[in-house]
């Protein structure tokens, strides 16, 4: 897949993490061509996407609910907390 080929509504893949999804928009940032990918939201550069026709292997994607989120949501907020309560207080120990 050539750079020209990647276009809004096309499927693509990230080699690298093995993301794969559909572009959802092109942007153009620092003279460089990025593509939004809808499985996760975020930028790839397009000269480094390849077409999912090429890809090895199925590629699923669970089906999740909005309450399996909001639990992954909380569970992440109080590994946060635990994270800043546990680690901020100590972190600059040992100077003198």
């Amino acid at each position: 897949m050539s750079t020209d080929d990647v276009a809004v509504g096309a499927v693509v893949r990230y080699p690298r993490t093995g993301t794969t999804g559909k572009v959802v928009r092109i942007e153009e940032i620092d003279d460089r061509r990025y593509a939004e990918v809808d499985s996760t939201g975020l930028y790839y550069r397009v000269d480094e996407l390849i077409g999912a026709d090429k890809t090895t292997g199925k590629v699923e994607k669970k089906e999740r609910s909005l309450e399996d989120y909001l639990k992954e949501h909380e569970q992440l907020q109080e590994q946060l907390k635990a994270a800043w309560d546990n680690g901020i207080d100590r972190s600059c120990e040992g100077g003198s």
